[in-house]
């Protein structure tokens, strides 16, 4: 989970919890690459309840993420599904429980979850309540999502123009010391790369300090300057 995520499921869990009356603990539970997960929560109770139905592989936290659709139960004590996590829900004092499921990019990708010490504790316009919080943060999520692929995609762009940078100035030297063309310099880089077994953007970079005595200049991708507060003074370097 990365940091751009915290503040969003922050967010979800005091609209949720605010929505719902009465004493009721919540989570946010996500899918990682071994299941399922909880990332936010309102009490640490709801962490032990959300790990126990993780641990049990079953439960109506599993079953809304499998489904895709929501799940409750208005009492445990006399549920039939789930025999063995339902009474250890009921057990740790939890009478009623709702789960429903978040979807991005199509796919669910986790749960908010609710328990309740009272039996039928979340009526229908509780529900309807919670459902319109879900769609509310499959949005925020969206947003989040396309965000950080945004960040990506500009890290990957960067990465790849200071590689090319990197290699066009070993390119000049090369072609300098060897008087060739810049074909024949990038083939002596090549070569150079397969018999280091090292990638050539590295053996370029070997070359320039090598040959300057410093590492080579990354190149100036012209960062807007960051933006002082209304009313800040300036530091001594301004």
């Amino acid at each position: 989970m990365t940091a751009e995520f915290e503040q969003p499921l922050r967010e979800i869990l005091t609209v949720t919890t605010r929505a719902i009356p009465g004493e009721t603990l919540t989570s946010v539970a996500l899918l990682g690459d071994g299941g399922p997960y909880t990332v936010a929560f309102s009490e640490p109770g709801a962490v032990a309840l959300d790990t126990l139905q993780f641990s049990i592989g079953a439960g109506p936290c599993l079953d809304a993420i499998k489904s895709g659709e929501a799940v409750w139960s208005d009492d445990l004590v006399s549920e039939p599904r789930w025999t063995g996590p339902a009474a250890e829900l009921a057990a740790h004092g939890v009478r009623s429980v709702y789960a429903q499921p978040l979807a991005f990019d199509g796919h669910v990708q986790g749960t908010i979850n609710l328990y309740s010490e009272r039996a039928g504790g979340f009526p229908a316009e509780t529900r309807t309540a919670v459902t319109v919080t879900a769609g509310q943060a499959e949005v925020l999520f969206q947003a989040v999502l396309r965000a950080a692929r945004l960040n990506e995609v500009i890290t990957q762009l960067r990465e790849a123009l200071t590689t090319r940078a990197i290699i066009d100035q070993a390119l000049g030297i090369v072609m300098a010391r060897r008087q060739c063309t810049a074909p024949a310099a990038f083939d002596i880089l090549r070569r150079s790369s397969q018999r280091r077994n090292v990638k050539v953007h590295q053996v370029a970079a070997d070359i320039v300090e090598a040959v300057t005595g410093q590492p080579p200049l990354p190149p100036h991708f012209g960062d807007p300057p960051a933006t002082r507060n209304p009313g800040s003074r300036p530091s001594p370097a301004d």
